[in-house]
């Protein structure tokens, strides 16, 4: 057992995906995460804060530009590093640009500036997930691509304290101008061990300028339009209750009492190590009983999860229920996430691996950010408890398509035949 952990996991390829994770992880937990806490510092309005997911868009709208991306090399960068590290390289560069320039703006003063450079942080983060996901479905067979999933995810979460729990340790002692600095410099760091991990197989077969939407015909035509519309239901759904309570976790956890460091112990440390436990125990639950019914049992976590935030509101700021919410949310999230990203792996064609993962990570990035931005408004009409619990009934649909798909139209049917 020891000996096939080891094969599975520890292994150049796997160092690679879990670097790249992180590097994934970092700007995202810093848009989603930390600069929701600054804004809500500097007593930007809850409404106006939510609006702030609208941010996010690129990582909606990636599938646009994914053919460039999986189909051009970069000039000389591709010859000698290969076309996926070219383009990460050249995006890991813009991206430390945009993170510097987010953390020197000043949001009291100019909040449309800090919304501009969190939106350049956004698009090339986007641009950075392409490339990452491509890049480690290509070098996976397909009996690893459950670890490989595993792997991203922990790597993210990793991503996850050093810009979460990391930048609120930083607050402690210095301006958010220096911290993001610092964030920079990390990302520098990681772009540098990616690209020293020597990798074979980073050639693939261009599909030529005259066919960039191959990749979404295969996908679209593959099944009936009723069967397509479904998987594009279910990939919508699956998060969205769990999205649309996290948008507005951290601005819950200040407006009701607790302090930066309390929020950093509880969210971005014990938080991630339970999500780091919920990631690997789905890639357990993936291998054990499949991934379909992996995904129905997180679901049920993922919704039941959410009423722990209701819990938390009726007796305030105690820490001891605050680790209780955040061991639920994050166990239950990394649970699910796991099972999904192998899902979406599953689903894509290997000819267009880039296009395909962004599409579909694309439509379930559409409930992250526009329909997760009035999140704010809806604090504001109805109140904490009652907007969690609302959240809970966003993830069911998810779960009915589910149970649909494992009686009528199982994964092996899903999958690309070509």
């Amino acid at each position: 057992m020891i000996k096939n952990f080891s094969s599975l996991y520890l292994n150049r390829k796997q160092l690679l995906i879990f670097f790249m994770g992180i590097s994934s992880g970092v700007p995202l937990y810093l848009i989603l995460s930390t600069l929701f806490i600054w804004l809500t510092r500097e007593n930007i309005d809850i409404s106006t804060i939510g609006l702030f997911a609208l941010t996010q868009i690129p990582w909606t709208i990636k599938f646009l530009w994914a053919p460039v991306v999986d189909n051009y090399n970069i000039p000389i960068l591709g010859k000698f590093l290969g076309q996926r590290k070219a383009w990460l390289l050249i995006t890991q560069f813009f991206l430390i640009i945009s993170i510097i320039l987010l953390g020197f703006s000043e949001p009291t003063k100019n909040l449309e500036m800090t919304a501009l450079f969190a939106l350049f942080v956004a698009f090339f983060s986007a641009n950075q997930d392409i490339i990452v996901d491509a890049y480690r479905i290509e070098i996976l067979d397909d009996n690893s691509q459950g670890a490989g999933a595993a792997v991203t995810q922990f790597g993210y979460r990793i991503g996850g304290i050093f810009a979460g729990a990391g930048s609120l340790y930083l607050k402690s002692y210095f301006s958010w101008g220096f911290v993001f600095m610092i964030i920079g410099i990390l990302i520098f760091l990681i772009m540098i061990f990616i690209i020293l991990i020597p990798i074979k197989n980073d050639k693939k077969k261009k599909i030529g300028s005259k066919n960039l939407f191959l990749p979404f015909k295969e996908f679209i035509f593959r099944h009936t339009f009723l069967k397509v519309t479904l998987i594009m239901i279910f990939i919508f759904s699956f998060k969205f209750g769990d999205v649309i309570a996290g948008v507005m976790a951290n601005p819950f956890y200040v407006k009701i009492g607790f302090s930066n460091i309390e929020i950093a112990n509880a969210s971005k440390v014990f938080g991630v190590l339970m999500t780091i436990m919920g990631v690997f125990m789905g890639g357990y639950l993936v291998k054990k009983t499949g991934i379909i019914n992996a995904l129905i049992i997180s679901g049920f976590f993922q919704v039941l999860s959410n009423l722990l935030y209701v819990l938390l509101n009726l007796v305030g700021p105690e820490l001891s229920y605050l680790y209780l919410t955040v061991a639920g949310e994050n166990f239950s999230g990394g649970l699910g996430s796991a099972a999904f990203v192998a899902y979406l792996s599953a689903l894509c064609n290997k000819k267009y691996t880039g296009t395909q993962y962004a599409l579909l990570s694309s439509i379930m990035g559409l409930a992250r950010t526009v329909l997760s931005s009035p999140s704010g408004f809806l604090v504001e009409s109805f109140g904490w408890a009652n907007f969690f619990i609302f959240s809970t009934f966003f993830g069911m649909p998810a779960i009915l398509v589910l149970f649909w798909m494992k009686k009528n139209f199982n994964l092996e049917m899903q999958k690309s035949k070509k």
